[in-house]
């Protein structure tokens, strides 16, 4: 309530500010500063009336100014008592408005002219195009567009759960709470063609709730195009103030009246009534026992009087009903009031870099220290207590900070069912979407990234992988296919399950293809693995025709790039007839890598152990010779090709006997190598550094970090590091 009477005084600050006398603009901004008190608790909890007459006051005070029987010297007294009022009461002390360019707004059928040079600047509201007059503006409008796009994502999550329970009066009460509350944030900022959608969009939400229409596919539909509608207009609201913020006040955008007018005509098509009733208000615990008549009016009326105890214990202790009857009138109306809102703060995501960077050098720090060989003389021993002590209290504070950068899935996850929903309807393919994990955290700047990935193996799965409904009945199966998208947490992972019960990969299909096109010698026998991924290839499609689902031959290569960019990979399950199964493998973080340390010469690096599969100590008869391959392993009867990284690195102080050094087995069951090493170092967590300018695009490396000792440890990226063999 505060807020919305807070927003209310900034709207009459904005209406007064071109008008005679200027006590009216100074008034409503000294209210103004007291609601802001009073959301920060900074007032006595018994302030709200005394606030409230000192409003009432301020809106009688423009009324009189602004009519016909203006008194300046009766305005002038009562605008100096309450001023005198603000000060005394509540501290605040508001100064004339600044000297500014005119307004915007023009007067209208008003005695008195408006003083440009006194106006305060604000943005424009009630037309098409809002004008951003000044910094505050930009951080209303910042905040504005935040709110929005998650109330726009309920949207979607609310719509999918309705389309499965078309029943369900309180999904369609939720869409309604956010429909009314962005009809109220656009109307305020004057944004008048988003909230005349909102409004159409209220009243079919509540025929629907009023059960006097059926709520049927075409009626989610309606819902979903409103939805994209508002995004589009959002979207382009929130390009237009990243261009303006440089150079104000030059800011216009909202969504146009000729987009929305095919929408409305949608609406008014499905609509036989409408209505706009206010959002709907739990019941108080009073109204609840009257309508059980558990008390009488009179008796409410006498309870209520009394401010002592809570109402249910007075009703009790006055002996006029029974403490069962309050406490089944208590669930009622707990049954039906919102869910508790978690208290929150939002932090900038760059802040919380900053303070992870902060963090990871103090880790750093640690480290060094507790390393210096100082420390281990007898004498010492107390010192290398504490700072053992203190190290675990260092590691607490990044594994929290870390957690902080965490964040669900569930929103990802949810984009991808409204997707799944329209290519089903797209290919006339009948698809029941499973989503299981959504609540499986993981760095938020991987989520950023992993939108476009999800997107090309789901179009994939429906597209390529479950068959038409002739197919699935030939086959003996149910008309409606199955996907899977699920995750969950393996060891310092974040697995993505992207699962279908279509007719798998069709191997024999793909070698023809990949024939056809050049990529691989015919002469040659593939294993399955192989010719698996060789979907992965840059413009390798097994689609005859493009369409604008699939067959251009990008979207696997785009998947395998993005994911090896993240530092995860893709492996795949295939079955004929029973369909595949594509596991996206994923570090938690980006920010500190779970790494095995190893040496080459007088060189460390670390390998991140998400690509390790196993050590070994080769022995000479495990090394032979292949003549188109190079050295080999034989590691089981699996021959795997050997890199000598003192060769690659060009190390001459390496060990170069192979049953002297180690090899760890690195890669993914498609493509391994074995990495000889002088020796292991043991297995720890790092801080990511990111490499100089300099260095960046270098072959083999992702990046660095800071050992113990002070020194540089280059984070190798095996991906690369195979590029780089084998060019």
């Amino acid at each position: 309530t505060t807020v919305g009477i807070s927003q209310q005084v900034d709207a009459i600050k904005i209406l007064v500010a071109p008008f005679e006398p200027k006590e009216m603009w100074i008034i409503f901004e000294g209210l103004g500063q007291v609601l802001e008190k009073v959301l920060l608790y900074q007032l006595e909890p018994h302030s709200g009336p005394l606030v409230m007459k000192q409003i009432d006051e301020a809106i009688n005070l423009c009324r009189d100014a602004l009519g016909p029987s203006y008194d300046a010297g009766n305005f002038a007294g009562r605008a100096a008592s309450l001023m005198s009022i603000l000060k005394d009461k509540f501290g605040i002390t508001p100064k004339m408005p600044p000297a500014a360019a005119p307004t915007t707004i023009e007067p209208s059928a008003v005695e008195g002219k408006p003083e440009p040079d006194t106006a305060p600047q604000h943005a424009e509201v009630g037309s098409s195009k809002i004008v951003l007059m000044d910094e505050n503006d930009v951080v209303i409008f910042d905040g504005f567009l935040e709110e929005s796009t998650e109330m726009i994502n309920k949207i979607e999550e609310y719509v999918m759960a309705l389309e499965e329970n078309p029943q369900n009066m309180d999904i369609i009460n939720s869409l309604f709470r956010v429909f009314h509350s962005l009809k109220g944030a656009a109307g305020f900022l004057g944004m008048n063609e988003i909230n005349t959608l909102c409004h159409d969009a209220e009243n079919l939400l509540d025929n629907a709730r009023k059960e006097k229409m059926t709520v049927d596919r075409e009626f989610s539909d309606i819902v979903m195009v409103v939805r994209d509608t508002l995004e589009k207009g959002l979207g382009a609201i929130s390009e237009t103030l990243n261009e303006g913020k440089n150079n104000l006040p030059n800011y216009t955008g909202t969504v146009s009246r000729l987009a929305i007018e095919p929408v409305l005509t949608l609406i008014d098509r499905k609509l036989f009534g409408g209505g706009d009733e206010e959002e709907p208000v739990s019941p108080k615990l009073g109204e609840i026992l009257l309508e059980q008549r558990s008390v009488t009016p009179d008796q409410l009326k006498k309870a209520l009087e009394q401010k002592a105890k809570p109402l249910g214990e007075i009703l009790v202790d006055m002996g006029v009903t029974s403490k069962a009857e309050v406490s089944a009138a208590l669930s009622t109306q707990s049954s039906v009031q919102k869910a508790p809102v978690a208290a929150a703060i939002k932090v900038d995501t760059k802040k919380l870099n900053v303070l992870l960077e902060l963090v990871g050098e103090l880790v750093i720090s640690q480290a060094i220290i507790s390393q210096n060989s100082v420390l281990q003389k007898d004498e010492n021993q107390k010192i290398s207590k504490d700072i053992s002590e203190m190290a675990k209290i260092t590691g607490g504070i990044q594994d929290h900070i870390m957690s902080l950068r965490m964040v669900p899935l569930r929103q990802t996850f949810q984009k991808m069912n409204r997707l799944v929903r329209d290519l089903s309807r797209k290919t006339g393919k009948g698809v029941n979407f499973v989503v299981y994990g959504e609540d499986t955290e993981i760095d938020k700047t991987i989520v950023e990234q992993l939108n476009d990935p999800l997107v090309h193996l789901l179009r994939n799965a429906v597209d390529h992988g479950v068959e038409s409904l002739d197919e699935r009945r030939t086959a003996g199966k149910t008309g409606d296919g199955t996907i899977t998208l699920g995750a969950y947490q393996k060891g310092g992972n974040v697995v993505i399950e992207i699962k279908d019960d279509g007719a798998g990969l069709k191997l024999e299909k793909i070698r023809k293809k990949a024939i056809e096109r050049g990529l691989i010698d015919p002469n040659r026998q593939y294993t399955d693995d192989e010719l698996k991924d060789l979907i992965f290839l840059a413009g390798f499609s097994t689609h005859e025709i493009a369409t604008d689902l699939s067959g251009r031959g990008v979207g696997m290569d785009v998947v395998r790039k993005n994911v090896e960019g993240l530092g995860g990979r893709v492996d795949i399950t295939t079955a004929k007839g029973k369909g595949s199964t594509f596991l996206v493998k994923l570090p938690l973080t980006m920010a500190i890598v779970d790494g095995m340390l190893v040496k080459v010469g007088s060189e460390r690096y670390i390998i991140p152990t998400v690509a390790i599969s196993e050590s070994i100590q080769p022995k000479p008869e495990q090394l032979t010779t292949v003549t188109t391959s190079g050295e080999m392993l034989n590691v089981r009867g699996e021959l795997i090709p050997l890199i000598r990284l003192n060769q690659v690195f060009q190390l001459s102080d390496a060990k170069t006997n192979i049953h002297e050094a180690l090899v760890i087995i690195v890669g993914t069951e498609n493509e391994k190598r074995g990495l000889l090493v002088d020796d292991l170092l043991g297995q720890q967590q790092v801080v990511v550094k990111n490499l100089d300018k300099r260095l960046q695009g270098i072959k083999g490396f992702s990046g660095s970090s800071i050992l113990g000792d002070g020194l540089v440890g280059l984070i190798l990226d095996i991906s690369s590091l195979f590029d780089l063999v084998n060019a």
